[in-house]
């Protein structure tokens, strides 16, 4: 029998779709899924499938854009997904889960004017019903501080956008913010939370500030949470304490700032006062309603990011559902993973090497011996989060072993492509609980960042070092391989052009480009020898053009073949070359 549906609602980042996040899709129900580089959601959704939920039927994600003002998200994205489960399941009214932000969203539809009734219970899970002081940084500067998961989405989010979307190249972090994803300010405390900096410190009126959450107030009117009371048959808060969490931030003078949007318009931070009753992100104040038929649980010991999926937060939501819960086991460990991703006009796959995976840095630095048995390598074809004309591609190695990444790029079209590495580390940032015990946070390393120059049917090599969890990828270009392969390529088109319509049999079309070059005879009749039947002159070509050596002299004679010969019959195979040329220099 299918029970009511549940529905889980995502927090900030948590959903991921980077066609409709990059513009380039309208807002649709199809496409989302969790972000691929972190554990985020998956062992609540596993947890409720072992409970007897079944995905689509009972049990759904409802993905949503986390940019767009969560009002805006109410109404585009969850109330399609409520009327989905309804259909599905055929049941009159849905259960929402809400992690997060995903909390106001769903608060948003049911206190709004277009609420259909269709809302039996509300659970909300670490959301900060009445913001968090962290915001501030974020919608202030750009640059944010919130969980690592979440850091780890915005930062592949915004690499992305950056080497996507030329004309957004050069804004600042804090225009990205406010222009791109106008959702954080609706995180922003409706408390009085910053405090002027003085010989007295005196807190800040809110109702003075430049920057508000307005909707917050809005949401948060004693008539209004009244109405969200009347509205479902019960509302239930669960939190996490125990975490250094933000309570006030001291504050100073706007900085000057001659741009706009202005930086900290309403005081540059000096210093924040923190309290261990938060989860490290939202005060457990801030995640509990101040009504008295709302359900409060007690706080876990749990920090923000995982809060979905922790043991101790699923206890409790299968005990709120009156359902038996499964078995648990530990709380999920995020697996340390690599992720390769390239920005369009390429594809992408990669090899990767053999060997165990790499130490993994454990509580407060201390190496973990790891023992499992040492892996093939393997070759992975990189999943395009995009489409034939714009290609995002993705590869994720969980558990990746130190050493070097073979990665091969496949042009689609002329235009540059920027290639990126980041690793996502089981260790991080050691957060001591209020019981003494210890959570490990996953920490991505910075993405490290190549671009070029391509073109259709170009074969580009690269190589990914890794040499430690805590140490960003190193991406150098991996010339030897990049060379065989344009020699490869200009011999068979110069083979083909001897034979074709150039002069017919006899004529010698590489000889009349070369001997019209004033390099050497010596590097002449290398160059000739190569693009002929001599392997060994095409080695040492290759090592020329790998850095050996006389590598611009070669490339000019090479580049002039593919012009002129090549390029004479074949343009498309000639400008493929010539970006692998190019790339050797």
């Amino acid at each position: 029998m299918v029970k009511t549906p549940v529905l889980f609602v995502p927090g900030i980042t948590g959903s991921f779709n980077l066609p409709v996040l990059l513009d380039w899709r309208g807002p649709t129900l199809s496409g989302w899924d969790f972000p691929p580089f972190v554990g985020y959601g998956k062992q609540f959704v596993e947890s409720f499938q072992k409970a007897g939920y079944v995905r689509d039927s009972d049990l759904f994600v409802a993905f949503y854009d986390w940019r767009k003002a969560v009002k805006d998200s109410a109404l585009t994205y969850l109330k399609p997904w409520i009327d989905r489960a309804k259909q599905r399941s055929g049941k009159p009214k849905v259960i929402l889960i809400c992690h997060s932000m995903g909390g106001l969203v769903a608060r948003s539809y049911i206190q709004g004017q277009s609420y259909a009734g269709d809302v039996e219970r509300l659970i909300t899970v670490g959301t900060p019903h009445r913001g968090s002081a962290q915001a501030y940084y974020s919608w202030g500067s750009g640059v944010t501080r919130a969980d690592q998961t979440t850091q780890t989405v915005f930062g592949v989010y915004l690499w992305y956008l950056r080497h996507v979307h030329p004309f957004q190249t050069d804004l600042d972090p804090l225009r990205t913010m406010r222009t791109q994803i106008p959702a954080v300010r609706d995180l922003l405390p409706i408390d009085n939370y910053l405090i002027s900096q003085g010989a007295v410190p005196t807190p800040k009126d809110e109702d003075s500030l430049v920057e508000r959450n307005l909707w917050g107030d809005i949401l948060n009117l004693p008539v209004n949470v009244e109405s969200l009371m009347r509205k479902v048959s019960a509302v239930t808060t669960m939190s996490g304490t125990g975490f250094s969490t933000i309570r006030q931030i001291v504050v100073g003078a706007p900085p000057p700032s001659p741009e706009t949007p202005a930086l900290y318009p309403d005081g540059a931070p000096i210093s924040d006062q923190v309290a261990g009753d938060g989860d490290d992100t939202v005060l457990q104040a801030n995640a509990r309603l101040n009504h008295p038929r709302a359900k409060n649980l007690p706080p876990v010991n749990v920090s923000h990011g995982a809060l979905p999926d922790h043991p101790a937060i699923l206890t409790q939501l299968f005990g709120e559902l009156g359902v038996s819960s499964p078995s648990l086991g530990a709380a999920p460990v995020q697996e340390p993973q690599l992720v390769i991703m390239t920005a369009s006009p390429v594809r992408m796959q990669v090899q990767t090497p053999a060997g165990p995976p790499m130490a993994q840095p454990g509580v407060l630095g201390a190496f973990v011996e790891d023992t499992a048995p040492s892996r093939r390598s393997r070759r992975i074809r990189a999943r395009d989060h995009g489409h034939s004309g714009k290609h995002l591609n993705i590869v994720v190695v969980p558990s990746p072993a130190a050493g070097s990444y073979k990665v091969q790029l496949d042009g689609t079209s002329t235009g540059g492509f920027a290639l990126g590495a980041m690793l996502v580390s089981a260790g991080g940032v050691q957060v001591l609980g209020g019981d003494g015990a210890g959570e490990s946070r996953p920490a991505p390393t910075p993405i490290t960042t190549m671009t070029g120059q391509t073109a259709r049917e170009s074969e580009l090599h690269y190589e990914v070092i890794c040499s430690s969890s805590d140490s960003p990828p190193e991406i150098r270009l991996n010339a030897m391989a990049t060379a065989y392969s344009a020699l490869r390529k200009l011999r068979a088109g110069v083979q083909a052009a001897q034979g074709g319509v150039l002069g017919g049999a006899g004529a010698d079309p590489v000889g009349a480009v070369l001997g019209g070059s004033s390099a050497s005879d010596e590097l002449r009749g290398t160059a000739q020898a190569a693009l002929g039947d001599d392997d060994d002159a095409l080695d040492r070509v290759a090592a020329m053009l790998g850095g050996a050596g006389a590598g611009a002299d070669m490339a000019d004679l090479l580049t002039a073949v593919a012009e002129r010969v090549i390029g004479s019959q074949n343009q498309a195979q000639a400008a493929a070359i010539l970006a692998q040329i190019q790339a050797l220099r």
